[in-house]
């Protein structure tokens, strides 16, 4: 009997170890599937944004028709207004790979979160205007993803370091008729506060024309929060930029860049 009972128990457990090995084996395959398929549609977002900021930069080295590169770079821009008439921007930091066209859909402010410039779906989105702002606000808040391949704003997290700010201090930010310098005067990672939480630092309330004691207020947040001293000094009248992404890997913080205009 014992032995009877034993041949039983160890068919039975050679049956639920093939059971699990297959279980096992249709998850990492499916595990593997679904990556191997996000990896090809970053590549494939990527290689959609690399040839819109190719084609601009191609557009201006030309140097047709003896238009100087800001006419030609206007141009573009009013291309790609008319191929979407959400586009209100582009966003790039010299030296970088952050280089980007920028929508603002204020009925439906998120719309572009999974959707690229041509409106199709894009786990990387496309870079938008938040909240409360448009481009010609006192301060425009604009959001973009951090991905995994480096692409959108991922690389805004360099500047929680020093020597990556003394390095890249200008991010351009052109609208469609206007080219712009910014540059930068503070950075910090912070957590998303809860909405009732009075004495947290709600920085995308700010977005918009801020003035007076809610201007002096955001200014001296930020400089409260920011990883270091760039000596930039902003006052009122300042037109400012703030742009937010997702942190390392942690959904309960964002890294925020804010910068000022160059007159």
């Amino acid at each position: 009997m014992k032995d009877s009972n034993t041949k039983g128990k160890s068919k039975r457990s050679g049956r639920l170890l093939t059971f699990l090995l297959i279980i096992f084996g249709a998850v990492f395959i499916s595990s593997a599937f679904m990556l191997s398929k996000e990896i090809i549609q970053s590549k494939k977002e990527k290689a959609a944004f690399d040839k819109m900021a190719q084609d601009l930069h191609t557009a201006v080295e030309k140097q047709e028709n003896g238009k100087t590169a800001e006419e030609l770079t206007l141009e573009y821009y009013k291309k790609l207004k008319q191929q979407n008439e959400h586009f209100v921007g582009w966003i790039s930091i010299p030296g970088t790979s952050l280089d980007y066209p920028v929508v603002h859909t204020p009925q439906d402010i998120e719309y572009y979160l999974r959707r690229a410039f041509d409106g199709s779906y894009a786990v990387s989105g496309t870079p938008f205007l938040g909240e409360g702002c448009d481009i010609n606000s006192t301060n425009v808040l604009i959001y973009g993803h951090r991905m995994n391949n480096d692409t959108m704003f991922t690389s805004l997290l360099d500047y929680a370091k020093k020597d990556y700010w003394e390095n890249h201090k200008e991010i351009r930010f052109d609208t469609v008729d206007k080219l712009q310098t910014y540059e930068v005067f503070a950075a910090f990672y912070i957590d998303i506060p809860f909405e009732n939480d009075d004495s947290a630092f709600h920085w995308y309330n700010y977005s918009g024309d801020i003035q007076g004691e809610t201007f002096a207020e955001y200014v001296n947040q930020v400089k409260a929060h920011a990883y270091y001293d760039t000596g930039i000094e902003v006052a009122e009248g300042d037109k400012l930029i703030t742009l937010t992404t997702c942190a390392y890997n942690d959904e309960t913080q964002r890294f925020v860049v804010v910068a000022k205009l160059k007159q």
